[in-house]
């Protein structure tokens, strides 16, 4: 069942290759989109691969994923679309099973099932999720002058997930519940001038989205703190780690721990709230995450520091 490397959304296209693409097609690579009639509906798309043997686990994460980037717009989702791709892992009873699921979460949510779509595939099952979702058009977050960068909560709870699967014991298993739970409002509702989630180009692909696309310097300063639990840093699973060289961002002299860190990929994973000075002062750390870097007004750029 397990596929290393398209586990949860895994098999992105490199860091370096989907800005190509995405500038190659005039845009650049994002969160979320604005639809142009009123300015109030936002829609986002992701795949997600099959990442547990339990099809409601699966449902969970896949929808808290694809969720995550309308989310990032401060917008409520309000329709799913869906499009099962059944590999070789998924008998016909699966087939039923997982449908079921997916429909049962949304309707927990209280969001529409929209158009499904189903096909037959070779490998291991995989779901593609349109979002739809509504936001007040008035609402519009200032400009990123300088500020703190604040992580909703440690990175790592997606490679706990696959160790887990693959029945490897790990040190904190009560984090993986982390993955199906959906967006923390009490974090989502704080003065953020700009949200991004932490997706399968690590947290350095969302930062150096961030840094290009607002113009800022991102200085990155990580401990053993940021990481979920030991087992993230210390157990090697390579099919996680992006190639760091493929960012545009010299980690030559960077620490390994923090090297694993920016660059494990991530499903479902943590938000990231830019908060400009004077209003973040204010925030405690707590439901408002913790303090994992600065950011300024200038040529863009990402630096990467690490602190035992």
């Amino acid at each position: 069942m397990i596929e290393p490397d398209s586990f949860g959304c895994s098999a992105k296209l490199s860091f370096e290759e989907t800005s190509s693409l995405a500038s190659s097609s005039g845009g650049e690579a994002g969160d979320f989109s604005y639809i142009a009639c009123g300015g109030g509906l936002v829609t986002s798309i992701d795949r997600v691969h099959r990442c547990a043997e339990d099809w409601g686990r699966f449902a969970r994460i896949a929808l808290n994923h694809a969720f995550g980037d309308v989310v990032c717009a401060g917008a409520t989702p309000i329709q799913a679309l869906l499009s099962f791709e059944f590999g070789l892992d998924a008998s016909v009873a699966d087939r039923a099973t997982c449908s079921a699921a997916f429909a049962r979460e949304l309707t927990a949510r209280g969001i529409a099932l929209g158009k499904c779509h189903s096909a037959r595939g070779s490998g291991v099952t995989a779901v593609t999720i349109a979002a739809l979702a509504t936001v007040d058009p008035a609402v519009r977050r200032p400009v990123l002058c300088e500020g703190t960068i604040r992580i909703s909560r440690p990175i790592g709870v997606f490679k706990l997930l696959y160790l887990r699967e693959m029945g490897i014991e790990v040190d904190a298993p009560e984090a993986l519940d982390l993955l199906e739970q959906p967006a923390d409002l009490e974090f989502h509702q704080m003065p953020w001038s700009l949200v991004t989630d932490v997706s399968g180009h690590g947290l350095l692909g969302a930062a150096t989205q961030v840094a290009r696309s607002q113009g800022l310097a991102i200085e990155l300063a990580l401990s053993s703190r940021h990481a979920i639990s030991a087992d993230v840093l210390s157990v090697p699973v390579e099919c996680l780690q992006n190639p760091p060289a493929s960012y545009g961002v010299d980690l030559g002299a960077v620490e390994a721990e923090a090297v694993v860190l920016t660059t494990l990929r991530e499903t479902a994973g943590p938000y990231l709230g830019f908060v400009e000075d004077g209003i973040g002062d204010a925030l405690p750390e707590g439901g408002t995450g913790m303090v994992i870097g600065r950011y300024r007004r200038a040529d863009w750029s990402v630096e990467v520091s690490w602190a035992e």
